[in-house]
């Protein structure tokens, strides 16, 4: 993996208005790049900077604040969980060999409408744990600056892009079975994990999945909320698990520091016909007994906000799945003894609505007829298989 080093690098921070969460268009932060310079001083998806020079060119004007000594660039930081593992942290590898001649490493976090200092969450700090960094070792840059000399990683991963052969052979550097040795188990956990957004149903989600985990516990599956858990716990579950169901989700985010994933993994995809996964991307090289299930339909979202359609509520037959677990051996045919859904699926439904009408999300009153019309058809032709 390349490393670049840059005297007197001007460094751009994100800001409220652009970069992350606002679009490819909208990015700007990076290390601002001379003639020569490789792409990766800008942020990196599917191999392709993501940059507006001209919007980057227009936040030069002022005058920058300087950084003295040498620094190793993390680069943007996304104030999301899924994003943050699978965009803010695979340049960290550099630390191992680079760090003890830096001072330190600078990230640019995204600064909240009047926020004055950025906090980093927990699950970020122990991410970056697992690479050797503490956080006296954060230095977070808000403004423009100029670090006196910078080292600029490649990073191992980018979304959308299948890891190097030399970032996974890293990732098994880090040794996460021994690491995480001593790290307790879950209570009630068994090799059987169904990773559930149970939690999440009313914002992104499959209707009536409830129904579905809770059979799958009478399997004797552990039903695994990951967000009530530290990382190092999550960690631990993917490694001890024999079988993995995940909803899909920002969880699966975190099997991108695992150099290999010897379980049984089986995506229940959320949208039909949706944009590649980058979950494929993901597994494809950690996993070798790794399929998904494909047959959710997105209904229409209930607002016209930008991005809605990432946090629309699904649909599929969940008896069809059901069948899918039992012919591809993650259950028994018990599963499918006396199953029914539809009941919490519709109330999933009702529910999505009612949560998206009190207050009403921009654009509520004219998206509702044809949510509404959607569900009546989907289930219309769910009665007539």
């Amino acid at each position: 993996m390349q490393i670049s080093t840059k005297k007197s690098a001007l460094v751009v921070p994100q800001t409220f208005a652009n970069d992350f969460g606002k679009g490819g268009l909208n990015f700007a932060h990076g290390v601002v790049r001379s003639e020569g310079d490789p792409v990766y001083f800008s942020h990196m998806r599917k191999g392709k900077p993501l940059l507006n020079a001209a919007l980057q060119a227009s936040l030069l004007d002022a005058e920058p604040a300087k950084l003295a000594g040498k620094w190793l660039y993390l680069g943007g930081v996304y104030n999301h969980f899924g994003h943050f593992v699978a965009e803010s942290i695979h340049r960290a590898w550099a630390w191992r060999q680079y760090g003890q001649d830096c001072c330190g490493v600078v990230m640019l976090p995204k600064l909240k409408r009047f926020q004055t200092r950025y906090r980093m969450p927990d699950y970020a700090k122990d991410l970056l744990g697992l690479f050797g960094l503490e956080e006296r070792h954060l230095h977070f840059v808000t403004e423009l600056t100029e670090v006196e000399e910078l080292l600029i990683p490649e990073p191992g991963s980018q979304l959308f892009l299948l890891p190097s052969e030399e970032y996974i052979r890293f990732l098994a550097s880090l040794d996460l079975p021994r690491h995480l040795a001593a790290q307790p188990l879950p209570e009630g956990f068994t090799p059987k994990v169904m990773v559930s957004r149970q939690h999440y149903r009313l914002y992104g989600a499959i209707a009536g999945l409830g129904a579905l985990e809770q059979r799958l516990a009478q399997e004797g599956y552990f039903i695994f909320c990951p967000e009530q858990y530290p990382v190092a716990t999550q960690l631990k579950v993917y490694l001890q698990a024999e079988r993995l169901i995940f909803e899909e989700g920002s969880a699966l985010h975190l099997l991108e520091l695992l150099a290999e994933i010897k379980a049984e993994v089986l995506v229940i995809e959320r949208r039909l016909n949706a944009k590649a996964s980058p979950f494929d991307s993901v597994l494809a090289m950690r996993a070798p007994h790794y399929r998904k299930y494909s047959q959710a339909v997105a209904l229409p979202p209930l607002s016209t906000a930008k991005f809605a359609g990432a946090n629309t509520l699904s649909v599929l037959d969940l008896t069809a799945l059901a069948e899918f677990l039992v012919q591809h051996g993650f259950a028994s045919p018990a599963l499918l003894q006396g199953f029914t859904w539809q009941p919490q699926a519709k109330n999933d439904v009702l529910d999505y609505l009612l949560v998206r009408s009190n207050p009403p999300a921009p654009g509520f009153d004219g998206c509702v007829l044809g949510y509404l019309q959607s569900v009546q058809e989907i289930f219309k032709n769910l009665a007539e298989k």
